[in-house]
């Protein structure tokens, strides 16, 4: 994964008051809960005593016990009791719980993919989304969630796979797409169109766009679909580990601003999408391997371009840290 970025990896609602709950997400188990306050804390899913899950243990006060022996952490990871040591015996750091770095906006927690630091960049998120309603459901795949993303950038695929849903107008050929790559954001345009024999244009022989992108992403994992104004879905890929994915999608829209209808209508509309989003995974899990990368023997063509700059960006990113990791290491 990418790291030094903020990922969203869970839906707020999934982490309720009271009690921790055990996910994996970002190749790791963790644990997620809430202090008393509502604030989210994230950390390893183990106790440093006898290895045991904290997610089965409780919420006391503002720590975390393991259900074990009792031990309590607090929100930092810093061992506040061991019960058979007594309320004042001692408690050896050694016993510290590994944190993540968490934060909650825009109805997810999202988690740092790094190491702690003074200063954060901003979350990920876009700017047109005020005022609307919306309806979430999730879906898990059995890949990596680098083959969620590039499905959701493709865009030859759409009279294919989805002949018979949003691909049914037959627009095979694909112009372009006129697609741009600006601070770790990628927007694309279509313009598909049907077959009738003559060449495809190809991305450099675009003029510049002069309407909304349809398609955005901002790495490293959250993607929008505008449709039309007022309508957009969102999709969060929230990486499990290597061989798995969840995607969280959300179907935004204020064109219906009464609250009861508004409801209904996003929830019809995500019921559609999960729809799509399965006829997306029938070929998704074929796909070796699990992880996509530029250097897997995989072939492009020119309308494959957002996925190309996707994955070069993505290398460009790991690539990046790990020399600026190594230069630090040698100062």
């Amino acid at each position: 994964m990418i790291p030094n970025m903020w990922y969203a990896v869970l839906d707020s609602k999934e982490v309720k008051q009271g009690k921790p709950y055990g996910f994996r997400r970002l190749g790791e188990d963790l644990v997620f809960w809430r202090k008393q306050d509502g604030q989210i804390v994230v950390m390893r899913d183990y106790c440093p005593h006898r290895s045991a899950k904290l997610s089965v243990g409780k919420i006391v006060s503002d720590n975390i016990q393991c259900a074990f022996h009792g031990f309590q952490y607090d929100a930092e990871g810093d061992i506040q009791l061991i019960p058979a040591n007594g309320r004042n015996g001692p408690k050896p750091k050694i016993f510290q719980c590994r944190t993540r770095v968490a934060r909650e906006a825009h109805g997810f927690i999202w988690v740092w993919n790094g190491e702690p630091r003074e200063i954060y960049p901003p979350i990920p998120w876009f700017d047109d989304l005020e005022n609307h309603t919306y309806s979430t459901f999730q879906v898990h795949w059995d890949v990596d969630y680098t083959r969620a993303v590039e499905a959701q950038l493709d865009v030859a695929h759409l009279p294919f796979i989805h002949e018979n849903t949003i691909g049914r107008d037959n627009k095979t050929l694909v112009n372009g797409p006129y697609t741009t790559l600006e601070d770790n954001k990628i927007e694309v345009w279509l313009s598909n169109q049907p077959d009738e024999g003559l060449p495809a244009l190809k991305p450099t022989e675009l003029p510049p766009p002069d309407e909304q992108s349809m398609i955005r992403f901002y790495f490293p994992n959250v993607w929008q679909l505008r449709l039309f104004k007022g309508y957009c879905i969102v999709n969060i890929s929230a990486p499990v580990d290597e061989e798995n994915v969840v995607t969280y999608s959300r179907t935004y829209q204020n064109i219906v601003k009464v609250p009861v209808i508004s409801k209904l209508f996003t929830t019809i509309s995500n019921m559609y999408n999960k729809y799509t989003l399965s006829e997306d995974e029938r070929v998704a899990k074929t796909q070796v391997p699990k992880r996509t990368a530029l250097d897997i023997g995989e072939k492009f063509i020119p309308g494959d371009r957002p996925i190309a700059l996707y994955l070069l960006h993505r290398r460009k990113l790991i690539v990046e840290d790990t020399q600026s990791e190594t230069a630090m290491s040698g100062v």
